[in-house]
């Protein structure tokens, strides 16, 4: 799809990376939000877990550019509206190098989506691990018939390395090039002239690149898809651009979190807890109650200005 001229243009523009001084921090805690005002009951018993057991870690929360909140406990970042808004538009943000370049301090980011729990305070055990991505197990159970082979992981509650994931998103570009122009499609190209390209018709191979534009356009939109999210990259796609990356093991992933079928999860960790977990409240909520914190208050660390 591409011409060597573009290709050489790609490869000059993102140079192979490596990390050129060591990071100052751990973690950075990173909360996806939006423009609303209020967090719901589910994301205040989030927000309390959060606060009670990693209150002593940098936490960032991600808002629309322009959104004016005052934060208690929040190191606002500041994003492009078209980030927000639903779940594509949040997983186009996390291909891009730019982000994790804002965490560059930090070896580690933990993402942690307000349909997360923290379940204890043993967030310093996980920076020791020889991985660079963990979150919850997909497991083969109801809430998840796709799954073929049981595997870490689930991103809405997951670790990443930063400077590793600069490293394959950087070596993705030069692999493939015809990344970045399916990429800036997808992002800036206006619903008129997607609508006129559909109605395209050419000779093969222009229709061949119409149909691969549409193709990812299409896709962009709906991430969750099987095998178009961003946490099945960093799962199965990232190790063919660095080889290198590691990915936790299955026994790994259980021990720092649940999503699906939690009772499953627990009989497969041998009858233990987590570190944490994904989506509580969808998945077997009353698995979940005699751990959530009821007794604990704190205040709550957002207020429209």
């Amino acid at each position: 799809m591409v011409n060597k001229s573009f290709a050489g243009f790609v490869k000059a523009l993102h140079r192979p990376f490596s990390r050129t001084t060591k990071a100052c921090k751990r973690v950075a805690v990173v909360v996806p939000w939006s423009d609303r005002e209020h967090f719901t009951a589910d994301e205040e018993v989030s927000i309390r877990h959060l606060f009670h057991y990693l209150g002593e870690y940098d936490k960032f929360l991600l808002v629309p550019r322009g959104t004016r909140l005052t934060t208690s406990g929040f190191k606002l970042v500041g994003l492009a509206k078209r980030y927000f808004g639903s779940p594509s538009l949040h997983d186009r943000l996390l291909y891009k190098i730019w982000f994790y370049k804002k965490f560059l301090d930090y070896d580690f980011i933990l993402f942690y989506h307000l349909d997360s729990l923290v379940l204890d305070y043993s967030m310093s055990k996980w920076f020791s691990g020889n991985f660079d991505f963990i979150g919850p197990p997909w497991v083969n159970c109801e809430d998840s018939p796709w799954v073929e082979v049981p595997r870490v992981g689930n991103g809405g509650f997951s670790l990443l390395r930063v400077s590793r994931a600069i490293e394959v998103l950087t070596s993705r570009y030069r692999v493939e090039p015809n990344t970045l122009i399916h990429e800036w499609f997808s992002e800036f190209c206006p619903l008129w002239l997607v609508a006129e390209l559909a109605r395209f018709r050419g000779n093969s191979r222009w229709i061949r690149i119409k149909d691969r534009l549409l193709e990812g356009w299409h896709e962009s939109r709906c991430p969750t898809n099987y095998g178009q999210g961003n946490d099945q990259f960093w799962s199965d796609k990232a190790v063919k651009y660095v080889s290198e990356f590691r990915v936790a093991t299955l026994e790994e992933g259980l021990q720092f979190g649940f999503e699906v079928s939690p009772q499953t999860c627990y009989e497969m960790a041998g009858k233990k807890m987590p570190f944490g977990c994904h989506a509580w409240a969808k998945y077997d909520r009353e698995f979940w109650r005699p751990h959530l914190l009821t007794e604990i208050t704190c205040s709550l660390p957002l207020k429209k200005e």
